[in-house]
């Protein structure tokens, strides 16, 4: 009786083909048996409830801090289990976006329309990524134009302070009946107008993506990946005591583009992949205004150009064992221009290459191994080693326990090097090594119940800080630990509700001598919350209503007052948000979400930047 019982219940279940990650192995892979430190956003979901920016799905992942400065789609900064957001590489597809100057990404740039999903891998992960993936990774995944339904959408939305969005997205492919698809195409475009809740906060963006694909071979396929954006924002200022000022005259212009021509081969014993991507990014910023030494202004424009040449390959040597070997090489070009005469101008070329090798080996039913290690060099800077290895072990037929150990590092960005280094010393790649150990369970049905417990801890060396007794130049002098627990959950346990939460305990400590009374020695890291949480509910009571609510909890944040010249507590923090969508038919639907809903006015991120009050946006999403 109990089998058949069993049988009744899966045969009612809505059948949902078993989910896969590229982002831990740069190959798809069953989601269950990912390490308990990595996430899947589905984008899908995301939307439906109410989130837009790719900083806003992001906080709601364990071990992660996501926030935006000034409001939706503003500036936004990304802590990975309390890394700083240049020490994290963002992809799309697999392959590295531009970064800015500082080795940063723009994150506000970037919208969850026309997107799949978005995977995070927290933790060191420079054996597969290289440079920048110190903290994590992120990565973007588009849909698959060969095999996903043709079809498209077109949304609009509006509401607070201004604000006017409307993307498109098309999906199309040449699959008949029963024959798949031998080519396909799918595109995104998505334009937003906010006026800002600031003085000078008005921003306007556009963003567009494209993946095309033609199957040459039954094993083997030709991609063509692109990404185009462009954005122009006020800068509101960041006045502590007078959080509405802002300087009319201070503006950034941001644009980036990146296109990738590659291969993707596989059989039943080769998994093959081969990319090139050139990519750039341009920003334009003046800011003026006063400071301890009088009036200021600085014009410049920052101009970056980069080239990746890509190629990794795994083996099935025999069942059980898989060995794979990669390489990469990548050149970027800087080029900072002075528009004043307070601004400086600066020039160089950085070059890499980069080699790795990977195993993964089932030794048993219920144990795996996997190993990885990479060397790479650089023209401007020592080569780094990186490493990890770890050991997993099937507690059930879904649950799976994990320890893992592995090093990584960050090169120095263009910032650290424009303007000279302290005693014209070379500076060396920060570097971090870190372990974790965790559980991950994922439901035999798809999406019916998932989570991650992970207990971590990274040493962090070699930081890049600046000294003030050699005018601000840099140097590596900065240690730091931090160390935490994270715990993702989500799941839907009856038909019309979904559940889903994430919480972070993070410990995070200066292991350096004081610098300029900043931090010193046993002290937090600045804005990093010591406790932050997320959980939310969503009921659909019918085909038509869905009605959703969640709330954001922050912890026990410290920032730096230059203004008072110390350290300072920033104000705990909650946000609530609320969204109800209605089906008007098959096809169309309308949504209303209010965000903070309580008004909440702490800031989200630190000293200057103030909470975006209560903000209501009603849309129109539109299936075809």
């Amino acid at each position: 009786m109990p089998v058949l019982l069993a049988a009744l219940v899966l045969a009612q279940a809505p059948t949902r083909l078993p989910e896969t990650v590229v982002v831990e192995t740069r190959h798809p892979a069953p989601l269950e048996e990912a390490s308990p430190s990595v996430s899947r956003v589905i984008v899908a979901e995301a939307t439906d409830s109410g989130l837009t920016t790719l900083a806003g799905a992001l906080a709601t992942t364990p071990g992660l801090y996501a926030t935006e400065q000034t409001g939706e789609g503003s500036q936004a900064s990304v802590f990975i289990r309390g890394t700083n957001s240049s020490q994290s590489a963002l992809l799309l597809d697999g392959r590295r976006l531009p970064p800015g100057f500082s080795g940063s990404y723009e994150m506000g740039r970037y919208r969850l329309f026309g997107l799949r999903s978005v995977e995070i891998l927290r933790g060191p992960s420079s054996s597969l990524y290289g440079a920048n993936a110190l903290g994590g990774v992120v990565d973007l995944r588009l849909s698959d134009p060969l095999t996903d339904t043709p079809g498209g959408s077109w949304q609009v939305e509006g509401g607070s302070y201004g604000r006017a969005t409307a993307g498109f997205a098309w999906l199309t492919n040449d699959a008949q009946g029963q024959t798949p698809a031998r080519s396909g195409t799918s595109v995104a475009l998505t334009s937003t107008h906010d006026d800002g809740w600031r003085v000078n906060g008005a921003r306007d963006a556009t963003n567009a993506l494209v993946k095309s694909a033609w199957r040459l071979s039954p094993h083997l396929v030709l991609e063509l990946i692109g990404s185009a954006d462009l954005a122009k924002a006020g800068l509101p200022g960041q006045s502590a005591t007078a959080p509405a000022a802002g300087d009319p005259n201070d503006w950034q212009k941001d644009s980036g583009w990146m296109l990738s021509p590659g291969l993707r081969y596989q059989d039943d014993q080769v998994t093959a992949v081969a990319f090139w991507s050139r990519g750039g990014s341009a920003v334009t910023s003046l800011v003026d205004g006063t400071n301890f030494f009088g009036p200021f202004a600085y014009h410049q424009r920052f101009l970056l150009d980069r080239d990746e040449l890509t190629a990794f390959a795994d083996w099935k040597l025999r069942p059980g064992l898989t060995v794979g070997v990669g390489a990469t090489y990548e050149r970027t070009d800087f080029d900072q221009l002075a528009l004043d005469g307070l601004s400086t101008a600066w020039s160089d070329t950085h070059e890499t290459l980069g080699v790795w090798t990977r195993a993964d080996w089932r030794a048993s039913a219920a144990d795996r191994f996997r190993a990885a290690w990479r060397r790479n060099e650089h023209t401007d800077f020592a080569g780094k080693t990186t490493a990890e290895f770890s050991y997993a072990r099937r507690l059930g037929k879904e649950l799976v326990a994990e320890a893992k150990i592995a090093s990584a590092y960050r090169a120095p960005a263009a910032n650290d090097l424009a303007y000279g280094t302290s005693g014209n010393r070379a500076l060396r790649p920060e570097s971090n090594t870190g372990g974790e150990i965790g559980l991950r369970y994922e439901s035999r049905i798809p999406g019916e119940f998932s989570a991650t417990l992970a207990v971590f801890r990274n040493e962090l060396t070699d930081l890049i800080d600046y000294d003030p007794a050699d005018f601000y130049k840099t140097f590596n002098i900065a240690k730091a630990r931090t160390q935490g627990i994270e715990l993702g959950a989500a799941g839907r346990p009856v038909k019309g509700l979904r559940l889903f939460g994430a919480a972070t305990l993070l410990d995070t400590e200066v292991l350096s001598p004081d610098y300029q009374g900043v931090a010193a020695t046993g002290q937090t890291l600045l804005r990093r919350p010591r406790l932050t949480l997320n959980a939310g509910a969503e009921v659909a009571p019918s085909d038509d209503w869905t009605f959703g609510g969640a709330v954001t909890l922050l912890r026990d944040r410290v920032d730096y007052d230059w203004n008072l010249g110390q350290r300072v507590d920033l104000a705990d923090a909650a946000y609530a948000r609320l969204w109800i969508r209605y089906a008007l038919d098959a096809r169309g639907e309308l949504s209303l979400r209010v965000e903070n809903l309580f008004g909440e006015d702490a800031p989200p991120a630190g000293i200057g930047f103030g909470a975006q009050p209560r903000s209501v946006y009603v849309g129109y999403t539109r299936r075809f």
